[in-house]
C-alpha cells in the first residue's frame, strides 16, 4: 500500500479529532467556570476523566487490533467522540457538573481509541525506514489541527460573544472577561450576570457546533473510505 494512501485517512481524521481536542479542553472549564461559577480547580476536574478513560481506550485498542481491521476501530472511536459533540451541542446552560464528567468520560474513551489506533495502523503499513516519518507526520497533524483550529474556534467565540454584547443593554466585553473567573463575577450585578451567562453559553455553543462538524466529517471520511477498501478487496 503505498504511502500516500495512508495519509488520506489516518492523517487527516487524527488532524480533525485534535481539532475538536482542542475545544473540549479550552472551552469545557469555561462553560463549568462562567456559566456554573464553579472554581478553577472544579473546571479541571471537568476533564480529569478524560485523561484517565485515554488510557482505557488505548489499552482497548491494543486488544480490538487483534480483531478488527483500523477503519472499523476508528469507526467505534469517533462514535463514542460524536455522542460527546452532540451532547456538549445540545445541553442547556445549567447543565449539572456531574453531566460533564459523563461527556469527558465518554470522549476519552474515544479519544485514546482513536490516537492509538491511528499511530500503530500507520507503523504497521509502512516500511520499516518509514516508521519514524510516520509517527512524526501523525504528531504535526495533530499539532496542525489544534493550532489550526484553536484560531477558527476563537474567531466563532469571539463573534458571537461581540454580537451578544452588542445586543445586550449595559453588557460589555470587559464583563465578559470578569465573568469567566468566579472572583471576579460576583463583582457583576445581579441583574446583568443571567444575561452575560447566555451570552458565554451561545458564544460555547457555537464553538462545539463546529466541533461537531468536525468530527463528523472525519467519521464520513472514514466510513467512505472503509466502503471503498471493502470494495476493492472484494474483486478478484
Amino acid at each position: 500500500m503505498p504511502f500516500s494512501y495512508i495519509l488520506r485517512v489516518p492523517f487527516t481524521v487524527i488532524a480533525l479529532m485534535s481539532g475538536f481536542l482542542i475545544a473540549y479542553e479550552v472551552y469545557l472549564p469555561d462553560w463549568t467556570q462562567g456559566i456554573l461559577g464553579l472554581r478553577a480547580s472544579m473546571a479541571g476536574f471537568a476533564v480529569t476523566p478524560s485523561s484517565l478513560m485515554w488510557i482505557v481506550g488505548s489499552f482497548v485498542a491494543g486488544k480490538l487490533l487483534v480483531k478488527l481491521s483500523p477503519s472499523q476501530i476508528i469507526n467505534i472511536s469517533l462514535a463514542f467522540i460524536l455522542i460527546g459533540a452532540i451532547t456538549m451541542v445540545v445541553i442547556p446552560a445549567y447543565t449539572p457538573f456531574t453531566a460533564f464528567l459523563l461527556i469527558s468520560t465518554i470522549c476519552g474513551i474515544g479519544f485514546g481509541l482513536t490516537t492509538t489506533t491511528s499511530i500503530i495502523s500507520v507503523q504497521n503499513v509502512v516500511k520499516p525506514t518509514e516508521i519514524g516519518v510516520a509517527t512524526s507526520f501523525n504528531t504535526l497533524c495533530r499539532t496542525l489541527g489544534q493550532t489550526l483550529m484553536i484560531s477558527v474556534f476563537g474567531i466563532v467565540m469571539n463573534m458571537t460573544m461581540l454580537r451578544g454584547v452588542r445586543q445586550t443593554d449595559g453588557a460589555t466585553l470587559k464583563m465578559m472577561d470578569k465573568l469567566i473567573n468566579p472572583q471576579t463575577a460576583n463583582e457583576l450585578s445581579g441583574a446583568i450576570l443571567p444575561k452575560l451567562r447566555m451570552i458565554l453559553y451561545s458564544s460555547l455553543h457555537n464553538v462545539f457546533v463546529v466541533g461537531l462538524i468536525l468530527i463528523l466529517t472525519a467519521y464520513a471520511i472514514n466510513w467512505f473510505d472503509r466502503k471503498k477498501t471493502d470494495v476493492q478487496d472484494q474483486r478478484p
